[in-house]
């Protein structure tokens, strides 16, 4: 017995070495792999810091932008044509273009104003209507819970959300503050 075990090991020896070889080179690709598995992921999330950082700073000037003063275009006229200009137009041509940059800042409030107006008025007639056409035993409260429905609640938070905040919204539901994609 002691033969034949002599033998198959005299006979396997010579391939040992490479058998270790073979053994360590797979450790060790398998090392690699792993080592270029993490690497791979902390690049991703390397890149995905930066593109934080970049939407940060996006925000930041979104907000100075939005917060910084808009210059009057009638100053900006007048800047110029002063030299040109008799100092006796200087004073009438100011207050037009101050009432023309008035008009210009007035437009999106006015829209507003006139769109919750609409909406008001649609819900004054629905309610008077609902109470011409009820018995004696009609009450102005019941009226109010029937007059405003799930749209009306969703509208309302949208202009909330609008408003006060949609910055907050857009991250909270998935969005990013600066482009509108999904949030990382």
């Amino acid at each position: 017995m002691i033969a034949i075990l002599s033998a198959v090991f005299g006979f396997v020896s010579p391939f040992l070495p490479e058998a270790l070889k073979l053994a360590r080179n797979w450790q060790d690709h398998r090392f690699e792999l792993e080592r270029l598995r993490l690497s791979a992921e902390l690049a991703e999330k390397r890149h995905a810091w930066r593109m934080e950082a970049v939407d940060v700073a996006a925000g930041i000037e979104e907000a100075a932008l939005l917060h910084r003063p808009q210059p009057s275009f009638g100053v900006q006229i007048l800047d110029r044509a002063r030299a040109d200009m008799h100092p006796a137009l200087w004073v009438p041509v100011f207050w037009a273009f101050a009432l023309l940059d008035w008009i210009s800042g007035m437009v999106r409030p006015t829209v507003a104003f006139l769109v919750v107006g609409a909406y008001l008025t649609y819900k004054w007639a629905r309610f008077e209507l609902m109470q011409r056409v009820s018995d004696a035993s009609f009450a102005w409260y019941d009226a109010v819970v029937r007059l405003y429905d799930e749209q009306d609640y969703a509208m309302l938070a949208y202009v909330l959300m609008f408003y006060f905040g949609q910055r907050a919204a857009k991250a909270a539901f998935g969005g990013n503050a600066s482009h509108g994609g999904a949030g990382t």
